[in-house]
């Protein structure tokens, strides 16, 4: 080869090399932003619940943070988690996935950095480096007070992105969903490798969205005042979705709504029930298909969007509630969770808002435990403890029960503990707990809440002798 196309070869090279350089890799993030809204569109504390509890090997800032999924009463642990006043927003399972410019590409070393801005990062994998106020060392924590100003931060460092490690194994479904999706691999300084970042967390913010009841319609305001710059944002894809105790489901999709700092204005209404016939069997894998194409329009992949939708099908399709659905405009999301990765790449971020309402159903419910008597709730815990630990006792009494009975009963008693099952599969449950347990997820912030506004003997009597009384944080959040 000639000198002059030797230089035509090596300039070739160099540029094609720094080119590859060049390329950027694409990061993608989906995750939750659950509130509970009262008529008047207020947040409702004490949300501090775990709709889908992680497996255990993920890393905690401590245990017994969040109120466990399970209908089982909380008397009958020790040291279980109360609701937290402070807790109006969940933010829940924020996934991210590295995908290389081109296959077999990897990368030696990065570093990921998120905060959450009024709230606390309270579960991380793989082992990250966590600040939160209340943090004493690693292995002790305070759940103190949460405000607008609490900052908390989540920092890994020296990843390696692209190899081929070992994954830990688990059979939990809303760690199974997130992997199931074409990504590279993570390595953590500590060995742990995943398919994806994850964190979780919980706050004291609004979400951007107001949304009241009156005249039988539901009417939307925007509630953005925290964020600077008066800005003018777009939720370009927004569902109400009323899902029945017997599983039927409607829901409706609404315009784009434009928010911004008057939070004054009505942006939309639109009645706040739906018909009898407009409960149709094949309306969740049409709510599911509209979710779907508008997460990917917002730049997830077919198999993230899908992932997402697996990981939360429990709450967001088969718990029963009156909830609206969004897709939460990329500014408010920067905002409030700003993160920084270290290298060049494209970086979509799409959440979901999740706000749940309180409905005409869930007050009467709470009015019908307000009438019961200081009687009949001690008669019917007492009930409750007797049904409970008498079917197991009955079993482990009996001689040499057959190990298939007792295999049995284990497995009914730890999906009923896991909140799999509803109590009522187990045993007879008593008038006034199943009156507390028609509440659904969000009973005991909602039991609280409604004692706070018409305070019963009834309430009073039912939240001490189920110990449901609220945490008390010892000390204030600050920066």
């Amino acid at each position: 080869m000639n000198k002059p196309l030797i230089g035509v070869a090596v300039a070739l090279f160099l540029f094609l090399a720094a080119a590859c350089g060049e390329q950027h890799w694409t990061v993608h993030e989906w995750g939750t932003f659950t509130s509970l809204q009262d008529e008047a569109g207020v947040a409702i504390g004490g949300i501090n619940t775990d709709d889908e509890p992680v497996p255990g090997f993920v890393h905690r800032l401590a245990d017994f943070l969040l109120l466990r999924p399970t209908q089982v009463p909380s008397f009958f642990f020790q040291g279980a988690p109360s609701c937290h006043p402070d807790v109006t927003m969940r933010l829940e399972t924020p996934v991210l996935y590295f995908h290389p410019p081109q296959p077999g590409l990897s990368l030696s070393e990065i570093n990921v950095t998120v905060e959450f801005h009024g709230g606390c990062l309270s579960e991380y994998y793989p082992v990250a480096e966590p600040e939160a106020p209340g943090l004493r060392g690693r292995n002790t924590f305070q759940f103190g007070r949460l405000a607008a100003n609490t900052v908390s931060q989540l920092k890994w460092e020296h990843l390696k992105i692209g190899g081929h490690w070992p994954i830990t194994n688990t059979s939990a479904h809303v760690w199974l969903s997130p992997r199931a999706v074409q990504a590279a691999q993570i390595l953590g300084t500590n060995g742990e490798s995943e398919k994806f970042l994850f964190y979780r967390g919980v706050a004291h913010i609004d979400a951007p969205l107001r949304i009241s009841r009156a005249d039988q319609q539901l009417v939307f305001r925007s509630q953005l005042e925290n964020l600077p710059g008066n800005p003018s944002l777009t939720i370009r894809s927004i569902w109400l979705v009323d899902i029945r105790p017997d599983g039927r489901l409607a829901f409706r999709a609404l315009p784009l709504l434009k928010i911004d700092g008057d939070s004054n204005t009505v942006l939309a209404r639109t009645p706040a029930s739906f018909t009898p016939g407009d409960y149709a069997a094949d309306n969740l894998e049409i709510l599911k298909s509209s979710l779907q194409w508008a997460l990917v329009s917002e730049g997830l992949y077919e198999d993230e969007a899908q992932a997402l939708l697996n990981t939360w099908e429990l709450s967001y399709f088969k718990s029963t509630g009156l909830r609206v659905f969004f897709i939460v405009p990329r500014a408010w999301v920067d905002h409030y969770l700003p993160l920084k990765v270290s290298v060049r790449a494209e970086l979509d971020r799409v959440m979901v808002g999740r706000i749940e309402l309180v409905t005409p159903e869930d007050r009467a419910d709470l009015q019908a435990l307000s009438a019961f008597t200081p009687q009949q709730i001690r008669q019917d815990a007492a009930q409750l403890w007797t049904n409970f630990y008498g079917k197991i006792t009955y079993h482990f009494s009996t001689n040499r029960p057959p190990s298939q009975v007792m295999q049995k009963l284990n497995l009914e008693l730890a999906q009923v503990d896991d909140g799999q099952k509803p109590l009522n599969s187990f045993i007879t449950v008593p008038q006034t707990y199943a009156t507390y347990l028609d509440l659904g997820r969000f009973r005991n912030a909602l039991v609280l809440e409604q004692a706070k506004r018409r305070p019963t003997e009834g309430l009073t009597n039912f939240i001490a002798f189920y110990r449901l009384e609220p945490y008390k944080p010892a000390e204030t959040f600050s920066p």
